[in-house]
Formats: C-alpha cells, structure tokens, sequence
C-alpha cells in the first residue's frame, strides 16, 4: 500500500510534468527570431513578430499548410472572398480577428498614424483609410501594424487616394500595395503615384492580377527604386532602414 506522503508526492510529480510538458508544447509552436514577412500569394501574408507573434493578413491564397502556424491576430481588409477566407487560419483559443466589423472605438488609442488606432497583444494597429467605387470607404481598410520598431502597411483594395499622404512622413517601413487594377483598384501606374505618396522605405507588389495569379509584367513595369520583389511563398527577414 501506499502512504499518503508517496501518493501525496506521486501527484505533485505528475502535475509538474504534466505543466512542464503544456508549456513545452506551446513554446514549440512559438518561435522567436528576426521578424519576417511571407508573401503567400495574392493579398494574403504571413507576418512573425520577434517574440513570435503570428499575424496573417487578408488570408484567402495558399491551402491550409499556409495558415497552419496558429495565429495571434487574423486582419481582413474586407469582406470580399480573397480577402477573408478565415476558416484557412489555424487559431488559438484567443485569436483576435480583427474585420471592417471591429469595435474600434472602444477600444481605441492614441498614435500618431491616421485612422483608427488600437493595440493588440502589444502590436499596435491602425485601420486607415482604403477605398474606390467598389469598396466602400466605410466596409474597408488598409492596416498599419507597429511592432519591432517596423511599420509595415497594407494597402488592401484600394484606389489612389488623398489619404496616402498621411503616411509619407510616418517613416513606413514596409508597404504592400495591390496593382492589379480591377474593380477600381489601383493600376501599376497609379500604385507608382502611390508609392511616391507613402514614401515607405520599400515597396512589395501583391494582388498583381486576378484572384491566384501573380503577374510578372505588372512587377516588372511598376518601376520604383525603393520596390522590394517578394514573390509567393517567398519570406524575408523584415529590418529597419539602416
């Protein structure tokens, strides 16, 4: 028989590897490094945060093995299919999704970046203006995410518009802009103008063509010093301007 002191530290014994090993599993699936960002086609990315914040932005492209690292925060520019196919998306039980439906307001911030300022998991995020005759400029939006010192945005569909301007002196250090030129978006000479306007210190192409097809003309004819090629599938370790 076993005394109650054995059965009393058998249990203590279990219980601590049985926390040891629940925190194992979930630092495995949380890797921390350099920032990256992953093109996985279309409008949909992949970005990791230095302490493996997992982000996927406008997720459609790609399978499931796209989406399979479990995200921290899931952004949709709006509600078209190729911008918010969020059942792809692997998430954790706290997954904050973040829609043209968020509750911004309460839960907004101060910043410094136009739209509509909030924080999430210490990211902080502007929804800012993103917008033409087929996405109404209230059920869309381009997002600004802050983390690691970076500011990378995502245009989403959008025209050329005004509201650009904001962001030329918000030292952007990423900026995805579609150039596919379709329901009103912007067309490759119309996102040159755009980037000109944000003055990001590198600009990626994504949503070149059609939903699932990556136009190598338009990349090539969207002539701007500052374009950073980052084809689907393809990753980059994300970095400051020296």
């Amino acid at each position: 028989m076993f005394s109650k002191r054995k059965v009393t530290i058998f249990a203590c014994l279990l219980i601590t590897l049985l926390f040891i090993f629940g925190c194992s599993k979930e630092d495995a699936s949380t890797t921390e490094g350099p920032p990256s960002l992953q093109v996985i086609g279309h409008a949909s990315v992949k970005i990791k945060t230095s302490d493996g914040k997992v982000i996927y932005i406008d997720p459609w492209a790609g399978d499931e093995e796209d989406y399979s690292e479990p995200a921290d925060i899931i952004l949709s520019t709006h509600g078209h299919y190729d911008h918010s196919d969020l059942s792809k998306v692997t998430k954790k039980d706290q997954t904050e999704i973040i829609t043209q439906f968020y509750d911004f307001e309460n839960k907004k911030i101060e910043s410094d970046l136009p739209g509509k300022n909030i924080e999430v998991l210490g990211i902080h995020i502007s929804a800012v203006a993103a917008y033409n005759d087929h996405h109404p400029i209230d059920l869309s939006y381009g997002y600004v995410l802050e983390f690691d010192g970076l500011r990378v945005y995502h245009a989403g569909d959008t025209g050329k518009i005004e509201e650009m301007n904001l962001l030329s002196d918000k030292n952007i250090n990423y900026a995805l802009l579609g150039m596919d030129g379709t329901y009103d978006n912007m067309n490759v000479e119309e996102a040159i103008d755009a980037a000109i306007m944000i003055n990001a210190d590198h600009v990626i192409p994504i949503h070149t063509d059609a939903p699932g097809i990556y136009n190598e003309e338009n990349v090539e004819k969207f002539e701007v010093e500052n374009k950073l090629e980052v084809k689907p599938g393809e990753t980059i370790q994300l970095e400051e301007k020296n």
